[in-house]
């Protein structure tokens, strides 16, 4: 027997049987969430309207988000031990712990309730100000993916976790948030902090004492995360989970090859959908994820091959840094503005310079934090910068449109000398853009429309069209 959200599942990719097995599982969720028939029709129409549900990929990998959104939703009652990290992340550290035991949940709440109540249902806007009143008001510069993990908490529509992996590595102010969680509900901390001050120049050489550091922060808190936790890391657990994950960065890089199109055969709006899932889930979600692509890398190769594309052919290139996450109508505008999106940032960090740095790295830690920088992403303001100069180059783009939040320090501290660096080195034009990427209360396309038309505008005449 069917129910009002069997449509709106089977449109995100479910399959009748799924559907039937999680019935139980989908209406515990929904109760706890205070999602009814009345949202249906909303759900619905901002899917097929902001996403191409004509793909197969597209549509498995809004079913990617949902699962894991009830998995989530559900941890507690299902008898898992509950890690939360914030976005962006060291994803090692979760999938190892993911890796050792069947029964610890790990993920990032904020990144799901954004892309599933945010993105598919619209109703995020009670979460964030119900964060905003516990603890983290309005006004004072506080990031809303904060506010929307918070206020979910608050709400009670997800469990409070047994452990949250504070990331002082990257978004400094993101323990803070984490320290919130603790002085209203007594959440022990795991704080995993690294230096992003690398000295101009540096790049992408790095010093074995960052590695050290990082690595010995990590494996301290794998030591807070077993004791609390009750379990034991496994000796091959980033073995095992680096061999489940992979398959998802073997597929990023398809995708940038597929990307290199013109047209570009699918919009920055599926482009976020896939991406976050490597930054947000250890679970079920990058697992469904990497079935999702695998699906649509075929469909996209399919496209290129027809010369069909989200643009027209020969429309201005430009690489943004992120995709709104809890809202495709800001994500879309670029396209309505006539620009092509292939790649942002995540996409354009899988193909960073590699250099190891000749040390041999024995613990854990160590193993992961080596990583990460030689990636690139966490040296500081050069290596962010100086991804964006290869991406010009891998995707032959006209510009850039360089999005920063106000209220994100490592993303707003680079905005200016980021533009000024890009036009100078690559001869591109950079549109510096403000933005609230995670919450469209004050930042919406309407809001930046006119700033995005007018660089396409200047785009295109530079290109002679």
């Amino acid at each position: 027997m069917g129910n009002y959200y069997d449509e709106l599942f089977s449109l995100c990719g479910f399959e009748h049987e799924e559907i039937e097995k999680e019935r139980s599982r989908i209406e515990a969720s929904f109760e706890k969430l205070g999602i009814g028939p009345d949202d249906m029709e909303t759900a619905d129409s901002r899917v097929r309207r902001h996403h191409d549900v004509s793909l197969e990929g597209v549509r498995k990998l809004l079913g990617a988000w949902l699962k894991e959104l009830i998995d989530l939703v559900l941890a507690r009652e299902e008898g898992k031990k509950i890690v939360y990290f914030g976005f962006p992340a060291i994803l090692g550290p979760g999938l190892m712990l993911r890796a050792s035991s069947e029964e610890v949940f790990v993920s990032a709440p904020d990144m799901v309730l954004n892309h599933t109540m945010g993105q598919i249902f619209n109703k995020l806007d009670p979460l964030l100000e119900a964060g905003e009143a516990n603890g983290l008001p309005p006004g004072h510069a506080l990031c809303s993916l904060w506010q929307a993990k918070i206020g979910g908490i608050a709400k009670g529509m997800i469990p409070v976790p047994d452990l949250a992996l504070a990331s002082s590595y990257y978004c400094d102010m993101g323990s803070k948030a984490d320290d919130l969680v603790t002085a209203l509900y007594g959440v022990p901390i795991a704080y995993i902090d690294g230096i992003m001050d690398s000295k101009w120049g540096e790049y992408p050489e790095y010093l074995p004492e960052r590695v050290h550091y990082l690595g010995a922060r990590i494996n301290q808190a794998f030591e807070k995360a077993e004791k609390v936790l009750g379990i034991e890391i496994a000796s091959d657990a980033w073995e095992r989970s680096r061999k489940n994950s992979q398959p998802f960065r073997d597929n990023l890089a398809k995708l940038t090859e597929v990307m290199k199109a013109d047209p570009v055969p699918v919009s920055l709006v599926e482009l976020e959908l896939l991406e976050a899932l490597s930054g947000s889930s250890t679970g079920s979600g990058i697992q469904e994820g990497i079935k999702a692509m695998d699906i649509l890398i075929h469909e996209l190769e399919k496209r290129v091959e027809a010369g069909v594309g989200v643009t027209e052919k020969g429309a201005p290139r430009v690489m943004v840094r992120l995709g709104h996450t809890s809202d495709p109508r800001v994500t879309r505008l670029f396209e309505e503005a006539g620009l092509a999106v292939p790649l942002t940032y995540i996409l354009a960090s899988r193909g960073g310079v590699k250099v190891k740095s000749g040390e041999n790295y024995g613990t854990a830690g160590e193993i992961i934090a080596e990583y990460e920088m030689e990636g690139g992403y966490y040296h500081g303001t050069e290596g962010q910068i100086r991804l964006y100069e290869r991406a010009a180059e891998l995707m032959k783009l006209d510009g850039f449109i360089a999005q920063y939040l106000y209220n994100c320090r490592p993303v707003a501290t680079i905005s200016h000398i980021q533009k000024k660096y890009l036009e100078e080195k690559t001869g591109l034009p950079v549109l510096s853009l403000e933005i609230d990427n995670f919450d469209s209360r004050a930042y919406s396309a309407a809001s930046m429309r006119t700033k995005v038309e007018t660089f396409a505008l200047m785009l295109k005449a530079k290109k002679g069209r």
